[in-house]
């Protein structure tokens, strides 16, 4: 494509000035036009354990992207809503190394740290496993404390039940805000050591009656010493922001929790307070209800599970949970799950002093489908689910039927996780300067099927909603003042390759420049979103939409 002038010289100018006058459809009110007979479009962000690089993969299993880190990547990373890669890494020596961290970064799309945090703190904490990005950019972390023999049995663990050579290591979850270019505090915490409760001797803290109280952790279950005081051993943090709860995966229980977000840190060490009115007691459990006094081994449903998630609103069996049963009898199994919730809004405890559901409402569990620790699970804007099978280092798709309509080995041992990614457009900076100018790279990454096909990258000053229809696919972006200038004036010095042709990967660059001190400074505050688009040469239909990126006009 070679700009406007290409299009009315390939005879297209017809197509191409439908967009001025398709119907703008909301994109809540959009049915899925992906078949969930087809893998759903986007990239898989594929993250190995204990290696420096992270990275894309698109629909058609060629590697798009990476990015290469000085750290090894420990377990869990996802990328924000910036588009920067936030991943978890190992910062120094832990007391066990297959599971410690230690710290996070922040990582551009070309591979440059912009960001580094390191946690320290008293009791010697230690990050481990999973990270949850929140809506408002902090970042979720789970992490071991260290408590000394003596202080464990004072709270109520037996001593039998430890390993006298090492402290006591209960799990706790933080968020981290970062305050500066160089530095971020934890802003809020949550701690299984305030939640506990024991029965093995009155004399200690926390005595109570285990089986009357499911809101509370046995702080003697399981019976087994933990090695390296590795009691909970929580792989996993996933977050809800419709309800603002928090679901939490202790493998050592072979539970899942469920807890309010919505609490100040000192509510959530008391058992009062936030939105539920329970601080920071379990809201709901599921999956072993002997861990409470609730059940024997034979009413246990999860077995050294991984990634209990919240399905998130706009996609199909939003609300429930996907879990991933590492090793459910017959195999390891995804199962979906229907949180039992009132009228009200509160979790439903039935009369036995369990909660439901009894069976998942969807399931899959398939021949040769097998990881005993690790892997996680998604459910896809097409109704698909994504499964990753860390040990045997294989990420596939299936239907709702189970059939697998994508598949990826890893050229690793061991994947932690994968997440599906939607973003096809990358911004690498969030702010230009009115008076100061500036220019703004996008990179636009397509995926190798769109390789050679020309594209148009467009903008729009008024929003991303309800965007514009064209041929059965949504551009995000608004018909306005701004929209038409990019669409007719591609010549403009304001814009450089905001048309062309995709590469190999189905990859290309393109850049807003704005001159310093061009605009009046009542458009301080004016936020640019941009969106492209990409067509088949030979018909000139529109065969793929990314997403928008934004960019605010600061002083």
């Amino acid at each position: 494509m070679r700009g406007f002038v290409g299009l009315v010289e390939n005879g297209a100018v017809m197509r191409m000035t439908r967009l001025h006058s398709l119907v703008s459809l909301s994109l809540a009110s959009l049915p899925s036009l992906l078949s969930a007979q087809s893998p759903a479009d986007g990239m898989r962000l594929i993250v190995p354990i204990d290696q420096p690089t992270t990275y894309l993969v698109d629909v058609d299993d060629v590697v798009v992207h990476s990015w290469p880190s000085q750290y090894l990547a420990r377990h869990a990373a996802s990328l924000d809503k910036d588009g920067s890669l936030v991943r978890s890494i190992k910062t120094a020596p832990g007391f066990h190394d297959a599971f410690a961290g230690g710290g996070f970064e922040r990582v551009a799309l070309d591979g440059t740290s912009i960001f580094r945090w390191h946690y320290y703190g008293p009791r010697n904490p230690t990050t481990h496993h999973d990270i949850e990005i929140l809506p408002n950019g902090n970042v979720l972390m789970i992490a071991y404390e260290e408590y000394s023999h003596a202080e464990a049995v004072a709270h109520g663990r037996h001593p039998a039940l430890m390993d006298p050579t090492s402290p006591f290591r209960p799990d706790h979850i933080i968020e981290v805000q970062q305050t500066s270019e160089t530095d971020a505090q934890v802003v809020w915490e949550w701690h299984v050591w305030d939640h506990v409760i024991q029965d093995v001797d009155p004399t200690k803290a926390n005595f109570g009656v285990v089986a009357d109280n499911p809101q509370l952790i046995d702080l003697n279950y399981p019976i087994l010493a933990p090695a390296f005081g590795d009691w909970n051993h929580m792989n996993s943090v996933d977050y809800d922001p419709v309800h603002d709860w928090i679901i939490i995966s202790p493998r050592g229980q072979n539970e899942m929790w469920i807890i309010d977000h919505s609490t100040t840190t000192a509510e959530a060490a008391g058992h009062t307070g936030g939105n539920m009115g329970r601080g920071g007691d379990l809201l709901y459990r599921w999956g072993n209800p002997a861990a409470h006094r609730r059940g024997t081994p034979a009413d246990q449903k999860l077995f050294g599970q991984h990634g209990p998630v919240f399905i998130p609103e706009g996609r199909p069996g939003a609300g429930n949970v996907l879990v991933f049963n590492n090793n459910a009898p017959g195999g390891s199994a995804v199962q979906e799950l229907v949180l039992p919730i009132d009228a009200n809004g509160d979790f439903i405890l039935r009369a036995d002093g369990t909660y439901g559901p009894d069976t998942p409402v969807w399931s899959y569990q398939g021949d040769g489908f097998q990881s005993p620790i690790v892997s996680n699970c998604e459910r896809l804007p097409n109704g698909n689910t994504l499964i990753c099978s860390g040990f045997q280092a294989r990420v596939f798709e299936v239907t709702p039927s189970g059939q697998t309509v994508w598949s990826h080995r890893a050229p690793h041992n061991i994947v932690f996780q994968a997440e599906y990614v939607e973003r096809a457009i990358w911004g690498d900076v969030q702010q230009v300067s009115r008076m100061d100018g500036g220019s703004v790279e996008f990179d636009l990454i397509a995926g190798s099927r769109f390789a050679g096909q020309p594209y148009l990258v467009l903008g729009s000053v008024s929003g991303t909603a309800p965007g514009l229809m064209v041929d059965g696919l949504l551009l995000p972006l608004n018909v306005d003042s701004y929209f038409m200038t990019t669409f007719s004036d591609i010549s403009s010095p304001l814009f450089t390759s905001m048309s062309g042709t995709l590469d190999a990967n189905g990859r290309a660059t393109a850049y807003f420049n704005l001159p310093g001190g061009i605009l009046p400074s009542l458009l301080d505050g004016l936020q640019f979103d941009h969106a492209f688009f990409a067509v088949d040469a030979p018909t000139w239909t529109v065969v793929k939409v990314s997403d928008a990126v934004r960019f605010e006009i600061v002083p």
